[in-house]
């Protein structure tokens, strides 16, 4: 099976991000605390504003879920009679 060009591109991307990392793992560990920071803060602030106003966080919670569904379902071959 042909790998797809968009599975070839991340996967170098990917193997030059690990041997990066092992070069320079100081600025790795840097990067990896700033990522993990950034994201805390953007939970925790979402989750301020959902103690806030509940109603409009559930209505977007139940959006963001029934476009995910919409995006991951793959319908199945039904058996012919």
């Amino acid at each position: 099976m042909r790998r797809r060009p968009d599975h070839l591109i991340r996967n170098l991307f990917t193997a030059s991000l690990i041997i990066l990392a092992g070069m320079h793992p100081e600025t790795t560990a840097q990067l990896a605390q700033l990522g993990t920071s950034l994201l805390l803060g953007i939970v925790n602030g979402i989750a301020q504003a959902a103690a806030q106003q509940p109603g409009p966080a559930l209505l977007t919670a139940g959006a963001i879920y029934i476009a995910h569904q919409i995006r991951t379902h793959r319908p199945r071959a039904r058996a012919h009679a």
